[in-house]
């Protein structure tokens, strides 16, 4: 199936217009999966679907056309589909694309900020030269997922076929449409057999290490839980995406991510947009440039709001020093290659054994029961609780 007629049965199944029958729920699965906007049934329903959209307001010498577009009473959401591995894209041609929604909004007033959705195999970004200005000047592979959001067939796409294909039509042609869609999608997920045990591991642990972080624990450690709708803190980083791209080609760094609080459980806003997180997971390695460890671990990170990313460089130090709110001798220690994390911790199993998923022999050995990784997610919160400590009585 070559790439545009992978995006044709896309608008296909997704628009209420031409599959009439299922259009609507697919539309709001696609939501629920791959946008993570929360619409509510009104904006679904004023929902219109376009494929191989032409843009009204950036022009160029060759024709712009928008793979994916869904325009709403509140938004206008263009979505850019690669399949192979060379995307072959124009420069500032994703860039562009948001500039047509953005202008877009402006014209008919939409409230909700225009999103790039990128969706390819793996959740890759695109290149620096397609995203224009939304590329981080001092972080070559960074794009800034406020404007542009990877997503990736292999997690949030095919949650979203499978969900399709567990509510398939009656109508032959669409449902045929949907099994063929389903297949190709099917294929884009690559994994050996013993990454996908790995994988079931990780889902695992960080399902149980994920129930300690209750009500009752956040309020003891001065953490708060947050939204999951997209970029809040439930969905920054989740281990629940995440895991599903953890050994393809894209940055992976599968979370649970909580906002700290004063004794008072009020947020702590750093510098106006800035608020304190608590962390606590694992990186693939992909994008590395300084080197940081694919270690299981946790720490603080600074998140900004206005560009909905974590911090990572020097200018941590200046945000934090002299301002109490961590001990002044674990912000001093940090350095660029703790990829953001004050207070990076290596995490262990119940052996004192770090952990580290990317490893998959290591891996199949260190778990190969429920019980290796019950006691390993206990030894785990105890050394997390020595790390809250000091957060809360410095």
């Amino acid at each position: 199936m070559t790439e545009r007629e992978l995006t044709g049965r896309m608008y296909e199944l997704l628009s209420p217009e031409v599959n009439r029958e299922r259009g609507r729920l697919y539309l709001e699965l696609f939501d629920k999966h791959v946008l993570r906007l929360n619409m509510s049934a009104a904006e679904l329903d004023s929902a219109r679907v376009y494929g191989e959209y032409p843009t009204e307001f950036v022009k160029r010498k060759a024709s712009l056309r928008i793979d994916l577009v869904i325009i709403t009473s509140r938004r206008f959401i263009p979505i850019e589909v690669k399949k192979g591995d060379d995307y072959g894209e124009q420069d500032n041609q994703c860039y562009d694309y948001w500039r047509e929604a953005n202008e877009y909004h402006k014209q008919y007033a939409l409230s909700e900020p225009p999103v790039l959705y990128y969706l390819t195999p793996q959740g890759d970004s695109p290149s620096r030269e397609s995203a224009g200005d939304f590329g981080f000047p001092d972080m070559s592979n960074f794009i800034r997922s406020d404007k542009i959001d990877a997503v990736a067939f292999c997690s949030e796409g095919f949650y979203w076929i499978a969900d399709c294909e567990d509510n398939p039509p009656k109508n032959i042609s669409q449902k045929n449409n949907l099994e063929r869609l389903y297949n190709e999608i099917d294929k884009m997920i690559e994994r050996t057999d013993s990454q996908r045990e790995v994988e079931n591991i990780m889902h695992k642990f960080f399902t149980a290490l994920d129930k300690y972080f209750d009500e009752s624990f956040c309020r003891k450690h001065h953490l708060k839980r947050g939204g999951n709708r997209r970029m809040e803190i439930g969905d920054c980083y989740t281990y629940k995406r995440y895991i599903d791209r953890f050994f393809g080609t894209a940055f992976s760094w599968p979370s649970i991510c909580l906002q700290c609080t004063d004794a008072a459980g009020n947020a702590i806003i750093i510098d106006d947009n800035k608020e304190l997180w608590f962390r606590v997971g694992c990186y693939n390695g992909e994008y590395s440039y300084l080197g940081e460890s694919t270690a299981f671990c946790a720490g603080f990170m600074i998140f900004s709001n206005e560009i909905k990313e974590g911090l990572y460089k020097e200018e941590i130090k200046r945000l934090l020093g002299g301002r109490n709110i961590l001990p002044q001798k674990i912000v001093a220690e940090y350095d660029e290659k703790f990829n953001g994390l004050v207070g990076r911790t290596d995490l262990h199993d119940a052996h004192n054994n770090t952990i580290d998923f990317y490893d998959v022999d290591k891996t199949l050995r260190q778990f190969r029961t429920q019980e290796d990784i019950a006691r390993a997610v206990e030894h785990i919160m105890i050394e997390i609780e020595k790390l809250l400590r000091r957060f809360i009585y410095g």
